[in-house]
């Protein structure tokens, strides 16, 4: 048996970064193969018009022969211009797409730069933290705060999981009031409360609605039942500020205690590159939302997707498929004409061939999907990553979840849940926790806060729910959950 080796937390995430630009990179592969297969049918459609226009000279009188030749000859033209302006927006899209990959690379490029600056001056302080923490051992103030911060965390915990048994218990019995349409359309339009608007007709008829459902009796049950919920959730975020404020209380002393011990420079030298850090992921993120929504745009061009790209199709289609022109084509498939039955013959590949390449847009449309999917699916993962501090180089992992599992996340035999489930299973098993001055769990700390010398351990099991900020498509929320690393409604 193989034994799997160790991995630090940032090959982890180059390995994950890696993936990502694999990713991203294939997405362009199959935006201009799906592209190129719309730009040649757009060829074959003119081909196909211009043996149309071939059939015509030979069979027609001449002045049929002008008029058919010549409405053929204006789709043909006018379809050419469109595709032409939708080539090039396809074309610049694409070249704003490979200039967002440049500029995440050089981010990437300059976050272990940073990196590695924070790295040094961590075990820096790491050297000292034995003698500093003995010290502190014996600091009755420090003792004092460690105390009310630890208790001030377990009450936020506890809050917290109280919180999450009320949503659970929430989406279990609200469940028959969501799915009841009439009443869910009576609750949505705030009917028996002062946001109610309807006109006279409607609110007849709504109210027919609501004493066939019951809706005055059912409704005070489904508040309650969303209310309970939103009540725990803000009292638990209160109770995580305040342990918030406690944990700050303790990190300055441990500052004082640092710099006391002539680790000051030590300090300051990793606030600096942790915030620098942060800079750089929240500049990530701004270039992959931008990345993201250019990429749709990107897909749909390629697909054909854009109503100018169908107009010109549908324009030439329609001038090919006029009762005139298949009349033309049906007649010269029923003689023995020479001439007649290669233009025919010539008729047939192009239509042939088009259907093969419409079922490469078709195989390109659904490959696009889920690599869309996958990307994003990643990016949460790797948000969640460093949040979670996971890039610490003290963080070692097994290579597995690079080497094989990664693998198997991207052919969708493994969720994306399941697989950041595995990460958190496998640094829960790992025994690491950061000091609790660490700059960086600063940074991103995940609040309940998982820090050494706090007896807090690691909080939390495996879950479906994201923190990862989108720009235009963040969801709703339960309460307001401003709180980092608990659920803000963004899922896979």
């Amino acid at each position: 048996m193989v034994r799997s080796k160790k991995i630090s937390g940032p090959e982890a995430l180059r390995s994950l970064d890696g993936a990502l630009n694999d990713i991203r990179q294939e997405e362009k592969q199959v935006s201009r193969l799906s592209a190129d297969a719309g730009s040649r049918i757009g060829r074959l459609r003119e081909i196909e018009a211009e043996q149309f226009i071939a059939l015509a000279e030979l069979r027609l009188d001449p002045a049929r022969k002008t008029e058919i030749t010549g409405e053929i000859s204006r789709a043909e033209a006018q379809a050419r211009s469109i595709l032409e302006k939708h080539e090039s927006q396809f074309n610049q899209i694409g070249e704003r797409l490979d200039e967002i990959d440049g500029e995440i690379k050089q981010i990437l490029s300059k976050r272990q730069d940073a990196q590695a600056i924070f790295e040094k001056a961590e075990a820096e302080l790491d050297a000292l933290s034995s003698d500093v923490f003995k010290t502190l051992k014996t600091d009755e103030k420090y003792q004092s705060q460690l105390s009310i911060a630890n208790e001030a965390k377990s009450v936020a915990e506890h809050a917290l999981k109280k919180t999450e048994v009320a949503e659970a218990d929430c989406d279990e019995k609200g469940k028959p009031y969501r799915e009841d349409p009439l009443f869910m359309y009576l609750w949505e339009t705030g009917f028996g409360t002062s946001s109610y608007s309807s006109n006279n007709l409607i609110r007849f008829f709504d109210k027919m609605i609501a004493k066939m459902v019951r809706y005055h009796d059912a409704k005070p049950n489904f508040s309650v039942l969303n209310e309970i919920p939103m009540r725990l959730r803000e009292h638990a975020e209160r109770l995580l500020a305040e342990a918030d404020t406690e944990h700050a209380k303790l990190k300055k002393l441990e500052d004082k205690a640092f710099d006391a011990a002539g680790g000051k420079s030590f300090r300051l030298n990793s606030e600096k590159a942790a915030k620098e850090i942060t800079a750089i992921d929240e500049a990530q993120i701004r270039l992959e939302d931008e990345r993201d929504e250019l990429a749709r745009k990107h897909s749909k061009l390629s697909e054909g997707g854009d109503s100018a790209y169908r107009e010109a199709v549908e324009t030439l289609t329609a001038g090919l498929q006029r009762e005139t022109v298949s009349e033309l084509y049906e007649a010269a498939r029923q003689t023995s004409s020479r001439d007649d039955d290669l233009i025919v013959r010539k008729i047939d590949a192009v239509r042939a061939e088009i259907l093969e390449q419409d079922d490469d847009i078709n195989e390109a449309k659904a490959r696009l999907k889920t690599l869309a999917a996958r990307r994003r699916e990643l990016e949460d993962i790797e948000w969640e990553f460093k949040k979670s501090n996971f890039d610490d180089p003290r963080m070692k992992f097994d290579d597995h979840l690079v080497e094989d599992l990664l693998g198997e996340f991207l052919k969708g035999a493994v969720t994306a849940s399941g697989y950041w489930g595995l990460w958190q299973e496998a640094q829960r098993s790992s025994g690491y926790t950061p000091r609790s001055g660490s700059s960086k769990n600063e940074r991103s700390k995940p609040g309940p806060w998982s820090k050494g010398n706090l007896d807090f351990g690691s909080f939390g099991s495996p879950s479906s729910d994201f923190t990862r900020p989108r720009g235009s498509s963040r969801q709703g929320s339960k309460g307001t959950r401003k709180h980092g690393n608990f659920k803000t409604g963004g899922k896979f």
